[in-house]
């Protein structure tokens, strides 16, 4: 499991794969800051947590 945690509210997003937690992370941003964030970022930003 992967988490990215929004820099702009403390929201966090979770995924199991990379291309769900991109999914997951892009749907936060775009509804809650209405910015479409790169995958790139997601990734950099992602930490492997205990499921």
């Amino acid at each position: 499991m992967k988490e990215v945690i929004c820099p702009a509210c403390g929201a966090l997003t979770e995924g199991t794969t990379d291309e769900e937690l991109y999914e997951a992370t892009r749907a936060h941003t775009v509804d809650a800051h209405r910015y479409d964030i790169p995958r790139e970022h997601v990734l950099a930003a992602a930490v492997e947590v205990d499921a």
